[in-house]
């Protein structure tokens, strides 16, 4: 089983991880935008609708208008979310040592490595806490239980599982793993020469849950992170008024 999950089972997620978005997007560019739906006050060019998208996506502007309580779960939880993948990456990829590498001459190695850790343990409890807010949501409100569906009960505890795991290895050091042990078992992934799972039943079960997670996530709500940015694109692109007709009609005024 260790077999499958740490050496087979990444390449097919991976696959179907890719291969999902690539079709989920493919999907949403075939329908032809009929007529012009950009929204009031239009954005001027390109840079200025390239900043009011980023403004939104950063800030959650919409949310903060019209769905505040929502929005005191969900802007948290995506923050850390970006961190938290942010810092993975990072943090593999230097050893925890990317503080040192930004700023050798101020910040030394040990330091690096303490405020990788407290940064990954303090975005990790704040997104295992913004995700339990919105279950609770879920459970609670009764216009949000209403339009719940099972599906958005499964992403949330899958999530509240991978974020325990998380934060349950981060704190109690006799399961917590070193940036050198997930570093080398990656690399063989990433070199096609897979090594075998580190011996940590936590880290298995962890890996794990994020591969199911990655295989569901194209084919779910969860695609609402690039759908964002599609649907602003259409929103809030440039707009020019448009000639009098239908699109691509010809237009002949009869004296």
């Amino acid at each position: 089983m260790d077999q499958f999950v740490g050496q087979i089972l990444p390449y097919i997620t991976v696959a179907i991880f890719l291969g999902g978005i690539t079709w989920r997007i493919w999907r949403w560019m075939i329908p032809r935008i009929v007529h012009n739906i950009t929204l009031a006050p239009f954005p001027s060019s390109w840079f200025t609708a390239i900043v009011l998208m980023l403004w939104q996506a950063l800030s959650f502007w919409n949310l903060l208008k019209f769905d505040r309580p929502l929005w005191v779960g969900a802007w948290p939880m995506h923050i850390a979310l970006l961190n938290i993948v942010g810092g993975h990456v990072v943090g593999f990829y230097t050893l925890g040592l990317q503080f040192h590498i930004i700023a050798p001459l101020i910040i030394t190695e040990h330091m690096s490595e303490v405020a990788s850790d407290f940064l990954g343990t303090f975005f990790g409890l704040v997104f295992l806490a913004a995700l339990l807010y919105l279950l609770y949501r879920r459970f609670a409100v009764e216009k949000v239980k209403a339009v719940s569906s099972a599906s958005d009960y499964l992403h949330l505890v899958l999530l509240i599982a991978i974020a325990a795991l998380g934060n349950y290895m981060r704190l109690v050091p006799e399961v917590h793993m070193t940036y050198a042990e997930v570093r080398e078992f990656l690399a063989g992934l990433f070199l096609f020469s897979p090594e075998p799972l580190p011996e940590n039943v936590l880290f298995v079960w962890k890996f794990f849950l994020v591969q199911v997670l990655m295989i569901v996530f194209p084919f779910s709500k969860l695609m609402h992170a690039f759908g964002f940015f599609w649907e602003r694109w259409i929103v809030n692109r440039p707009y020019k008024e448009a000639p009098l007709g239908l699109p691509n009609a010809k237009l002949q005024i009869q004296k």
